[in-house]
């Protein structure tokens, strides 16, 4: 009799746990649903703009935008350098980051199959750099920087990059320089220099610092009428690919299919998107793939000079 109480005890917890054991699977998977979604997301940029609050206002209204759409609260996180933005990226202190073409290459051979691009500007699939100079110096717009190389050699001219991981303020006019001159700017200019970011680059051509000097197009629009007049364009590059939002692909599918879509919404329509879009020079953004930029990552990986 005891045997067949112990008996149908025993199978009567075996029903009860496997009646049960769905409803833990559920559980179980639905908290971990919960928890692979961030509570929080810190967003960075690399500092191609010398003032850390315009950056941190502007970058903080893209930051809401896109906090809004997920329902995760996003911050911004400001660094100093443009190796910063990589490695944040790369080692997961950021899960999102404005990089330029070089900065994408960099982090794209850190991170690999770990990287994803959510969008760029409409401005960044030809996107172009001046040259400028400084204003007293009497030098005329050129249509081929030989010309400008043969004139600076003579007249013992200086230069201006701004940051050397920048895509359109070093390497690509670095690039086109060294293409339709056949030297290098060391080998032509008497100081060869960099700035840290463009607007500094447009503000010490200006002040006679230096006599030319390599800035995108976008920061040389937004300045005030007076530097332009101090700094006027003398030669504007052919287009190449730059600027793009990053992210980590661990961030899942479904998330980085909302943050595109929110960044994609952006639009002149409302006052935070109209915010947004000004500073970055930009009507909208457009989709964009990795694949993009690949080319940069060749680039880097065949061992160009970027300054380093």
């Amino acid at each position: 009799m005891k045997r067949f109480i112990f008996s149908a005890l025993a199978l009567a917890c075996l029903v009860a746990l496997a009646g049960c054991e769905p409803r833990a699977e559920k559980t179980t998977a639905a908290e971990g649903a919960a928890k692979s979604r961030p509570q929080k997301l810190i967003i960075t940029a690399i500092p191609d703009d010398g003032d850390a609050d315009r950056m941190r206002e502007n970058f903080g209204a893209l930051a809401r935008h896109l906090g809004d759409a997920v329902g995760i609260p996003v911050e911004y996180m400001h660094v100093e350098n443009y190796a910063a933005s990589v490695t944040a990226l790369a080692t997961g202190r950021a899960h999102l980051a404005w990089l330029g073409a070089v900065t994408t290459a960099q982090a794209h051979i850190q991170m690999n199959d770990d990287l994803v691009v959510l969008g760029a500007r409409d401005i960044d699939k030809g996107f172009v750099s001046y040259f400028v100079a400084h204003s007293e110096a009497g030098i005329n717009p050129v249509d081929d920087l030989k010309e400008l190389a043969d004139a600076a050699e003579a007249k013992g001219w200086t230069f201006t990059f701004g940051s050397k991981n920048s895509t359109s303020s070093h390497l690509m006019p670095r690039n086109f320089f060294t293409e339709q001159s056949g030297r290098s700017p060391e080998s032509v200019f008497r100081t060869v220099a960099y700035s840290g970011s463009h607007d500094v680059v447009m503000q010490q051509v200006a002040a006679g610092a230096f006599t030319i000097g390599a800035m995108n197009f976008a920061s040389w629009d937004k300045a005030s009428d007076e530097l332009k007049a101090r700094a006027p364009i003398i030669y504007k590059t052919p287009p190449f690919t730059n600027y793009c939002l990053t992210a980590r692909a661990d961030l899942g599918e479904e998330l980085l299919a909302e943050l595109r879509s929110a960044l994609l919404s952006l639009s002149m329509d409302t006052e935070e998107g109209r915010k947004v879009l000004s500073y970055l020079k930009a009507g909208k953004f457009i989709e964009a793939d990795l694949e993009e930029w690949a080319g940069y990552r060749v680039l880097l990986e065949s061992g160009v000079d970027i300054g380093g």
